[in-house]
């Protein structure tokens, strides 16, 4: 426990999750494989170029700083922090002894496109990744670290905790991306897509706590009366010095996959392409669609500079452990085994582990209720297989939009997992996109306990049923892949 009380203070100094801006709409393109990898045959574009996506997303339930005293735009005028208890720290803890969460995500997306031939679209996309998430935390684990184990109020007490996990990540993905048009009669379609991804994996750590029964006796004697434990980690650090070492950069490799399905109910019937140009692909449009999708399905093994350690139904009496010296992660893991096994070395089992990527089922629903109006749904439920596999919040949405090929408005209302009640503000002008799924948090409106904002420049550069050649010549369709304007004068000649 004091290992993840020692994490969540690192990982909290540091001071987004789906993006459903970027991800939900009819030019999303290659962003639309965030969510349902089917859903890129649906796009009013057959050619989309992004350049850069990114996500800053964080949120706990630890600490805080209340909305009276600093804002997010304090922080961007560089006001000074408020100061509590004592002038030592910086914010405030919440007052209860519920279990705890944190959850810090950052995604950066780099080149990629996507691009739609007929029934057939790709995909192909690069990005970065960084997720760190903490469930079931017991709530005297943020107090050790709060008020320190000093404190009177947290001697004495029998603690048991269960199910407890903390996984950071770090890696890089290459993905391809496929979706095909499976069937089409008259106005319903259904696609299927995948992606395919190659992972590289740069860190990792993964502790778990499958049950713990301590007690706290004073500020130098802890009673540890049964721990199953265990951990993994592959960091760019020497362990003998804490020097950073980034030889190999990669300390690990693996794949992900992504599938998809996507029915649609048009609001015509299909319509041909005669295949005389891309652009004269037409755009169908639809009163609904519905799509389910299950979302980064697969694991890295971390193999370089990696450790696993193992704590299996350990006990000890701890006394002393305030005068120890941690100044090196092999010292903390020679002490620890020595402590519960009585041999520095005999925690340690193998040097590689595995950790999942954050698996999730999603469901999304969008109506096409006016002409450039549309109301849609979300929702996206994590799926784990161990507790070595990164957690993805649950979340619910709906997410009533304005959309034209210019100009895109959303404002998502959103549950994140389940409880906690947002509402966010995305705005698309022509190929820059900037926005947040919490709003209050930005206004000053709510107390400061996470922040989200995600920006993308990407370019729409091939619309559906809208060519712009200047010159007609008689190969090119007189129906489609000229605007209205072109076939009236078009009429007007013959």
């Amino acid at each position: 426990m004091l290992l993840l009380a020692t994490a969540l203070i690192v990982v909290l100094s540091i001071q987004a999750q789906e993006m459903l801006g970027v991800s939900l709409g009819n030019y999303s393109g290659s962003m639309s494989t965030l969510v349902n990898p089917a859903m890129l045959t649906n796009s009013k574009t057959f050619l989309d170029i992004n350049i850069a996506t990114a996500n800053l997303f964080f949120r706990n339930d630890m600490y805080y700083i209340p909305k009276e005293d600093y804002s997010i735009y304090n922080a961007i005028t560089q006001k000074p922090l408020p100061k509590y208890n004592s002038d030592s720290v910086n914010f405030l803890m919440y007052a209860n002894h519920d279990t705890r969460f944190m959850n810090l995500s950052l995604r950066a997306l780099g080149p990629s496109a996507s691009f739609q031939y007929g029934d057939h679209a790709f995909a192909l996309t690069t990005g970065a990744r960084i997720v760190a998430m903490g469930n079931n935390i017991p709530w005297e684990v943020p107090a050790i670290a709060y008020i320190g184990i000093r404190n009177d109020s947290l001697h004495n007490i029998n603690f048991i905790d269960y199910n407890v996990d903390f996984n950071s990540m770090g890696w890089t993905e290459l993905g391809v991306s496929y979706a095909y048009n499976v069937f089409k009669f008259f106005d319903r379609q259904l696609t299927i897509g995948i992606t395919v991804k190659k992972l590289w994996g740069y860190a990792g750590i993964s502790a778990t706590v499958k049950d713990v029964d301590y007690i706290i006796v004073n500020d130098s004697v802890l009673n540890i009366k049964k721990m199953n434990s265990d951990v993994g980690f592959a960091l760019p650090i020497d362990y003998n010095d804490n020097v950073i070492n980034n030889t190999p950069f990669f300390k690990g490799g693996g794949f992900g996959l992504d599938l998809g399905v996507v029915y649609v109910k048009k609001k015509k019937g299909y319509q041909r392409w005669d295949h005389y140009s891309l652009c004269s692909q037409p755009y169908e449009d639809y009163d609904y669609r519905i799509g389910v999708s299950v979302l980064d399905i697969g694991a890295i093994k971390f193999k370089q500079n990696a450790q696993y350690h193992l704590y299996d139904d350990v006990t000890s009496y701890w006394t002393n452990f305030d005068t120890l010296g941690y100044t090196t992660v092999n010292g903390v893991m020679s002490t620890l085994s020595n402590v519960f096994y009585g041999d520095p070395a005999a925690s340690l089992k193998q040097n590689y582990f595995y950790m999942g990527l954050p698996a999730a089922l999603s469901v999304q629903l969008d109506f096409h209720t006016l002409k450039n109006l549309y109301l849609g749904g979300f929702w996206i439920h994590p799926l784990r297989f161990n507790m070595h596999t990164i957690r993805r919040p649950a979340q619910l949405a709906f997410v009533p939009r304005y959309e034209t090929s210019r100009f895109e408005l959303s404002l998502p209302v959103s549950f994140y997992d389940y409880k906690y009640a947002r509402v966010g503000l995305s705005a698309r002008f022509w190929f820059i996109t900037i926005g947040t799924e919490r709003l209050g948090t930005w206004l000053g409106m709510a107390d400061l306990n996470g922040v989200d904002i995600y920006a993308s420049v990407k370019f729409n550069l091939g619309q559906k049923g809208v060519c712009r050649s200047r010159r007609e010549s008689a190969c090119q369709n007189g129906e489609y892949g000229y605007t209205k304007k072109q076939r009236r004068r078009f009429r007007k000649r013959r």
